[in-house]
């Protein structure tokens, strides 16, 4: 019986080439895009869940509070002494393990060759009990030992790799900096892409005991370095709301001593701590501090929904060409009816005939799969694979799903068939209740809806990414090389700076801890400022960001009231300030009157010099926030202001310079440019995903639009024929057979403007600065969208309309 099913299934394929290929192209293409989507979907669920005992590790997070009350601040690690607290006062921790993360200079150096060095950006202080909370694979050195005793470090097989080829890497020792030795002693297996850290070097947590790298004293009483990730396992039915309960007596308990005896608050009416699951830090997690940059789940969704909308495009055509021929295979329905067949084994029949077609499309969208992939990784960073013959279960799903969409797509027709009444039929009635149409026009009107919701998103993330590409940032971006700074030109920055300046090619060249496109962070601290004759403690929290005398001019920043820093003046090294103007304006005074009072910011009590102008240190999502610059003994950046275009030669001339002076660092750099835009980098790929998506939305709709034009005009051939013989002109004509799809467009345009607006007004929502919903876009998505369909159906009309009468009605 079922090969009976098949056989006539495949006639009635071949025997409709022009319906049949629409229908497995439009659902090729869905079924792609839909596995292609699966794919990605299923990577980032995937995060840290490697981990054996995933479900049982937290992060310990820590928030700040602003003097109103609210979060200022929410940091993905904490101060060293929480770690062994914690584990100590909560029975529910079966394990603690503290890390920290760090930058440096590592070098190799091998007897009469030249020293391999790097800046690691991945280094790790981490505890033994690391390997009790992660699943981390020992490739090489005894388990037991493994980052136990100071100055030892592991190394990742391909960092390993990096710095002794094929040699072994146990036993040979590493620099660190200019500070101090370390000997590998163990080597791990990469951890996989999908984790939330991905250490390159993990260092011994007891080194830190050293005075000279940070200390034990250190380790148990600052509470102020909140850099040291702090992750907790815990045991067998524990409970997150109860233990996070107890949180505040417990920063009470160990802070409050210390704070009580400043005469401070309570550490817990401005500060606490939370536990946050290991596999919701990708996902779910976008605090201030974080190891990596991580996904989002509003772009799983998004992209779930994406895939959902083509896949039921490309089933509406199914269903709408399915019914729309329904009435030519009446006469088919009417003789099998008559010869005995009954309805379930009608329904079986077409069912088999829509499965067959998604199974058609399944192996052209695996065929295609290679292509599509490649594009995914490249665009993702992935490295997602398909390999549906090493996975049966997902062979298996995949199987399904298609027959589960071949099954969808096809019942409502199935059904409508199935339903004629041969004694009508034979009569040359039509004899069915769905001849109306009805449920084609609701489905090409759901179609053109989703695919206007998509290309009117498309048009508004653009226009936002235009935005904040040409918006006044109030500073220099552009010719402008950003360098990290050591430590090691400290002492000759002087000479390296008029070295550097001495070249046609540098304008300008700064310091500071942070340059703009950087986060602040915690870099933050209470101010006080004279009122009367006695300093009062400002209600505002300033960010500080510590530059040299060059800063505003390497960037380009005007003053708005007073002056800059001066070599001339000797106090300005120790005892000035400059403000931006949401920093005057949070202290309710003017430009002017604050030039008047004393400052004090953190220990230091001086006079604010100037009031710049408001720029845009952060992304374009924050707010401009109120910062202080003050100049200090140690930086992070440098900045290189480049004049002319000529970069390449600024480069030159910067690396001879650099080798000059610090030739065992690599010379690396940045453009700010570049890091500017890499702040909007998510925005560019949902931008280019909108329109990968839309594209393919409406060739999927299109594509349905044409086979049911192509019916329709056959359908209306002889109607055609009279009205031309009868006088009606090529054009009256064509207007009369677009009407009804003109018609269907101007609805789904109806309903999708709300919906669209409703989704892009929230997603604009996420930035501080953004462009104003603009009626045109809908409108000219309007246009698109009804251009699309004309000439989609255009090829078929003007063909109908063209066509000889005495062709149509010769048998009339």
């Amino acid at each position: 019986m079922l090969t009976n099913y098949i056989k006539v299934a495949l006639r009635s394929i071949f025997r409709n080439k022009l319906t049949a290929f629409i229908n497995i192209a439009g659902l090729a293409l869905a079924l792609l895009c839909a596995l292609m989507i699966y794919l990605y979907v299923d990577d980032e669920l995937q995060y840290d869940r490697y981990n054996s005992k995933a479900d049982r590790i937290y992060r310990v997070t820590r928030n700040f509070l602003s003097p109103d009350g609210s979060v200022n601040l929410h940091l993905g690690h904490v101060a060293p002494p929480f770690g062994p607290l914690l584990k100590n006062d909560f029975g529910d921790f079966e394990e603690v393990v503290r890390t920290l993360q760090t930058r440096s200079l590592v070098a190799y150096r091998i007897e009469g060759e030249e020293v391999k060095s790097f800046n690691e950006e991945r280094l790790f202080y981490a505890e033994p009990e690391l390997f009790q909370v992660f699943d981390i694979q020992i490739s090489d050195g005894n388990p037991g030992k493994l980052l136990r005793d100071p100055f030892t470090a592991m190394l990742s097989k391909t960092t390993a790799k990096k710095y002794f080829g094929d040699e072994t890497a146990i036993g040979k020792t590493l620099r660190l900096g200019n500070n101090y030795d370390i000997a590998v002693t163990g080597v791990f297996d990469d951890l996989p892409l999908q984790a939330h850290w991905h250490p390159e070097i993990l260092l011994s947590f007891s080194t830190l005991n050293d005075s000279t790298i940070y200390g034990r004293s250190r380790l148990e009483t600052n509470w102020g370095n909140n850099s040291f990730g702090t992750y907790v396992l815990v045991k067998e039915g524990f409970d997150q709301k109860r233990t996070e309960a107890q949180f505040p007596d417990f920063l009470d308990k160990h802070m409050g001593p210390l704070f009580a005896a400043n005469n401070s608050p309570l550490p817990s009416s401005f500060t606490n701590i939370f536990m946050q699951k290991l596999t919701d830090i990708h996902l779910h997690s976008q605090l201030d501090s974080e190891v990596e940059t991580n996904g989002n789940i509003t772009n799983v969704y998004m992209m779930s929904v994406i895939g959902i909308f083509i896949v039921l495009i490309a089933c509406f055509n199914f269903v709408n060409l399915s019914t729309a021929r329904a009435t030519k295979r009446a006469k088919e329905v009417g003789m099998r009816k008559v010869s005995g067949a009954l309805k379930q084994q009608l329904i079986t029949q077409y069912l088999s005939e829509s499965v067959l077609i998604a199974l058609f499309a399944l192996v052209i969208a695996l065929g295609f799969s290679w292509i599509a992939l490649q594009w995914l990784n490249d665009f993702t960073g992935k490295s997602i694979s398909l390999n549906l013959l090493g996975n049966l279960r997902l062979a298996a799903s995949v199987i399904l799903f298609t027959v589960l969409i071949g099954t969808i797509a096809g019942i409502y027709p199935a059904f409508i068939i199935s339903g004629f009444q041969p004694v009508q039929i034979l009569k040359g009635q039509k004899g069915s209740a769905g001849s109306k149409g009805g449920i084609r026009k609701t489905l090409v009107v759901a179609q053109f809806t989703i695919s206007i919701v998509l290309m009117i998103a498309t048009a508004i993330t653009f226009q936002q990414l235009n935005y904040l590409n040409n918006r006044d940032l109030g500073y220099a971006k552009d010719q402008v090389i950003t360098l990290r700074y050591f430590s090691d030109l400290t002492e000759s920055y002087d000479a390296f700076y008029n070295e550097t300046m001495n070249h046609s090619s540098i304008k300008n060249i700064s310091r500071s801890s942070r340059i703009p496109t950087g986060r602040l962070l915690d870099s933050q601290g209470a101010a006080q400022i004279q009122q009367g004759d006695s300093m009062t403690t400002a209600n505002v929290i300033l960010k500080n960001v510590r530059i040299d005398f060059e800063f505003f001019d390497t960037y380009a920043i005007p003053f708005v009231a007073g002056r800059n820093f001066s070599k001339e003046i000797k106090s300005d090294d120790s005892l000035g300030f400059v403000l931006n103007e949401a920093a005057v304006k949070m202290l309710g005074l003017s430009n002017e009157d604050v030039l008047t009072r004393d400052f004090q910011y953190g220990n230091v009590k001086g006079r604010v010099l100037g009031v710049v102008r408001d720029f845009h240190f952060e992304s374009l999502h924050e707010e401009i926030i109120p910062m202080v610059f003050h100049p200090a003994a140690f930086y992070n950046r440098i900045s290189v202001k480049v004049a002319g275009n000529d970069m390449q030669e600024a480069i030159a001339h910067l690396e001879k310079v650099w080798k000059n002076f610090i030739p065992h660092r690599p010379f690396e750099y940045d453009f700010l440019s570049m890091q500017y835009s890499q702040l909007y980098e998510a925005e560019q790929k949902q931008g280019q995903l909108f329109t990968t998506f839309s594209v393919l939305a409406i060739v999927i709709a299109c594509l349905g639009l044409f086979g049911l034009a192509t019916f329709n005009t056959m359908q209306r051939v002889k109607e055609i024929g009279i009205r031309k013989v009868l006088g009606a002109s090529t054009t009256h004509i064509v207007g009369i057979l677009s009407k009804e799809i003109i018609l269907l467009v101007i609805i789904a345009n109806l309903i999708s403007w709300p919906l669209a607006w409703y989704f892009m007004d929230k997603w604009l929502d996420g930035f501080a600065y953004k462009v104003n919903l603009n009626l045109g876009i809908f409108a000219l998505a309007t246009f698109a969208a009804l251009l699309i369909a004309l000439l989609t159906v255009s090829s078929q009309t003007i063909k109908a309309a063209l066509t000889n009468p005495s062709k149509t009605l010769r048998y009339e």
